[in-house]
Order: C-alpha cells, then sequence, then structure tokens
C-alpha cells in the first residue's frame, strides 16, 4: 500500500472512531493491529509484543509512577494549604495578589506534583472559594487557576517530557531543565497581567484588608518553616539530575521516599493516606500505559508502512522556509490540542516530527520543550482543555462552561506570546541544559 493512501487510510479511521466515541487507546491499538494484519499479515501480529516489550523495558518509564506517587503523598501532606497561606500573607497586600498568589502556588505545586489535574484541583479548591470571597473578577480568578495549573506540562518533574523523551529518545533530564526557563516565563507572564489588569482596575483585585496587611515580619517567616522539607526535596531532586548525580528514575525513587517522610514528619502519614496515594498512582499510571501501548502499536504500523518517510519527506520538499515548516507543525498540534489527549499527541506525532526537524535543521531538545509548549495550551484550548474541566468539577455551581471557557482567552494569547518568545529566543529554553553535568 502506498504511503500517501496508508496516511489517509488510518488517520481518517483514527478521527472516525474518536467521533464514535470509542477510548483513546482502543482506537489507536486497535487500527495499529487491523491494518499490520492485512498489510503483513498474523505475523504481524507480534509487533504488539514488542512494542508493549519496549516500554515496560524502558528504564525511563520508572520515573512515572514514582513521580506520580511522590506528588500523591506531598498532596496527602497538606503542604499546599500551607504554602497558599504564606504566600497570600506576603502578597496579599497588592492589587490582585492572591492571583498571583495562586499563580506562584501553581508553580511550585507543578515542582511537587507533576500532573496537571491535582494542580488545577487543588488551587480550585483553595484559591478559588478565596478569590471569589474578596470580590475578584470572576474571569481572572477562574483563568488564573486554569492557567496557572497548566504549568505542570512545563515544571519538572513534569510527566508529559518523560512520556516525550521515552517515545522519541531525548534525555529526559534536559527536557526536564528546559523546561524550568518556559515555566518561569510564563508565570512570569500570567503574574504581569494580573497585576497590570488590577492596577488599571482596582476592583479586578482588591487587595487584603489592613489588618491581614499588618502581619509582623517574623510571623510571615515562620509560615514558611513547614514548608523547608517538601520544597528541600524538590530542590534536591530536580538537583541531583541537574549535577548528573542520578538519572530521572533513581531521583524518582529517591524524590518518592522522601515524600513519605515529608509526610511523617508533617503526621500525615498513615494508611489511609498511603493506600490513597497508591491506588491515585496506579489509576494515573495505568492511563498513561494504555494510551502509550495503544498509540505505539498504531506509530508501530504506520512507521512500518512508511508513512512516517512520508511526511517528513512530504514536509521537507515544501518550497518554505524551515521556520514556516515549524510554524505549521505548532499550528497542527495547536488543533489537534482542541481535540485530542496530550499523551496521545505525543506518543502518536513526536516520532514523526522529530526526523523533520533535525531534518530542517534545528535542536531536537529545543523542539521537545516548543512540542510541549503547545500541550500547555493544549490544556487550556477550548472545547475539550483538560484544565477547564478539571477546574468546572470542584468550582460552585454558578460556574458555567461559558465562564470557563472567556477566563482562558487573555492567558491562551500569553502562552502564545511566551511561546514566541522561545521560538525566537532559543537560550530561553537551552541555558539550563548546556550547564548540566554530563
Amino acid at each position: 500500500m502506498e504511503p500517501g493512501l496508508l496516511t489517509i487510510l488510518m488517520f481518517s479511521s483514527f478521527f472516525a472512531l474518536l467521533a464514535l466515541g470509542i477510548p483513546l487507546a482502543w482506537t489507536t491499538g486497535s487500527l495499529g493491529l487491523i491494518f499490520a494484519f492485512f498489510l503483513w499479515g498474523p505475523d504481524a501480529m507480534s509487533v504488539v509484543v514488542l512494542r508493549v516489550w519496549d516500554v515496560m523495558g524502558s528504564f525511563s518509564m520508572i520515573a512515572i509512577p514514582l513521580f506520580v506517587f511522590m506528588g500523591n503523598m506531598l498532596q496527602k501532606s497538606g503542604i499546599a494549604h500551607d504554602l497558599f497561606k504564606a504566600i497570600q500573607v506576603w502578597v496579599g497586600g497588592l492589587r490582585g495578589g492572591i492571583a498571583a498568589a495562586t499563580i506562584l502556588l501553581c508553580t511550585v505545586l507543578a515542582a511537587m506534583i507533576g500532573t496537571v489535574g491535582a494542580d488545577v484541583t487543588i488551587t480550585g479548591l483553595i484559591a478559588l472559594p478565596f478569590m471569589f470571597q474578596r470580590g475578584y473578577d470572576r474571569h481572572m480568578a477562574l483563568g488564573s487557576i486554569v492557567a496557572g495549573g497548566a504549568l505542570g506540562v512545563l515544571v519538572p518533574p513534569s510527566i508529559m517530557f518523560i512520556v516525550y523523551g521515552v517515545t522519541v529518545g531525548e534525555s529526559i533530564g534536559k527536557l526536564f531543565m528546559g523546561g524550568v526557563g518556559p515555566g518561569l516565563l510564563f508565570g512570569g507572564l500570567y503574574i504581569a497581567y494580573i497585576l497590570i489588569k488590577c492596577y488599571l482596575d482596582p476592583s479586578a483585585g482588591p487587595a487584603a484588608p489592613e489588618e491581614e496587611r499588618n502581619v509582623p515580619l517574623i510571623q510571615k517567616i515562620a509560615l514558611f518553616k513547614s514548608l523547608i522539607l517538601p520544597i528541600g526535596l524538590i530542590l534536591g531532586v530536580m538537583g541531583s539530575i541537574f549535577g548528573g548525580i542520578a538519572t530521572p528514575g533513581e531521583a524518582a525513587g529517591v524524590g518518592a521516599l522522601g515524600a513519605i517522610l515529608c509526610a511523617g514528619v508533617r503526621k500525615q502519614l498513615d494508611w489511609n493516606n498511603l493506600s490513597d496515594s497508591l491506588y491515585e498512582t496506579m489509576k494515573t499510571v495505568g492511563l498513561i500505559l494504555w494510551i502509550v501501548f495503544g498509540a505505539m502499536v498504531f506509530i508501530a504500523t504506520y512507521t512500518l508502512g512508511g508513512g512516517a518517510e512520508f511526511v517528513k519527506t512530504a514536509l521537507v520538499a515544501l518550497p518554505l522556509n524551515p521556520w514556516l515548516v515549524l510554524i505549521i507543525i505548532q499550528v497542527i498540534l495547536l488543533f489537534l490540542g482542541m481535540v485530542l489527549d496530550i499523551i496521545g499527541i505525543t506518543v502518536l506525532l513526536a516520532p514523526i516530527f522529530v526526523p523533520v526537524i533535525t531534518e530542517l535543521g534545528f535542536d531536537p531538545l529545543w523542539f521537545g520543550v516548543i512540542f510541549n509548549l503547545n500541550l500547555q495550551i493544549a490544556y487550556l484550548s477550548p472545547p475539550f482543555g483538560y484544565s477547564i474541566f478539571y477546574l468546572k468539577a470542584v468550582a460552585p455551581p454558578d460556574v458555567t462552561m461559558a465562564d470557563l471557557y472567556k477566563s482562558v482567552l487573555p492567558y491562551m494569547a500569553l502562552q502564545i506570546v511566551g511561546m514566541i518568545l522561545c521560538m525566537v529566543f532559543p537560550q530561553i529554553i537551552l541555558w539550563l541544559p548546556n550547564l548540566m553535568v554530563q
């Protein structure tokens, strides 16, 4: 079968099955099997075993359950409430200070938890009622949580960097470090937008009352005492990767043990918290692996049928500047991010686009972070932005989907500005990986 015809048949069938409501993992896995059978016969069924074995045999994949468990245990430790209280006391006196504190909370939680869903859910439960009580602009409050939570895609230990690294063979440690600059950039853009908006319109984010602002300095400092251990743990885990002391998998193991110790020190280590953390970890990892297994079977069949080479040849041969080809790829990712699961996007498209990018002369590590910047935008993109639905699940009943859709628009514009900056100035991404100990 010609690669062009194979591309049309496989991807049209893919979107047709998704439109019928069939889960992504079953859609990709079944199509991979069916097309492999018709192309090469029963012997091709071994592709399933081989692709699953490749995933299960990858040492880097061990970082996923360990980092997810670390995040769940830190979540059970109750540090989010303490962290928000500490940040709010420090910046609550500013107009829009609580929304800015929410972005800071999301950034730190992203470094502790590594998953967007937990980040949005926690901040939605803690910060949203607080902002509503203070009379904050409804859309700014909602948008700050949805956008801030999506930073979990960029701030290490992001699970998406692990999935991407395993899929294309890129260094996970360097991807982690490459996400730091954009994560801080995006967080800074969000905070700048909030503070400027509230400066121009004080009613959008009233400052805290006088009695809350007049907290003695010693008390402000004391609020951070309970956070020294978990934040030190995160710095230690990321520092060991940066310094070349440990691989991401090894660092994740230390982090998981450290999270248990943090829970113990905070007197939150009991059977209920431990069992709940293990259960939530298994649910998350099970979901990730099924999507990865199905997508890898699909992409293996497509690649063996010449599809990936066909796409590479077609894109490289376009009479366009390489930057225009890169922009076309970004537009494709942005569009698919509106309708597809981001893990599926990564496993399906990263192996196709990375050879194209390499052939065009771009840095594959830089592109890996840019790829994940697109995924962060996907978390906010209507109609199926996952962050929107995570927040809807914990928001007050009077918060409508229309409110949420409207709230993300300014933050999506800021995300696109941030992505353009990272494309024009690659060192925003590459400066930290280039400093890593090899």
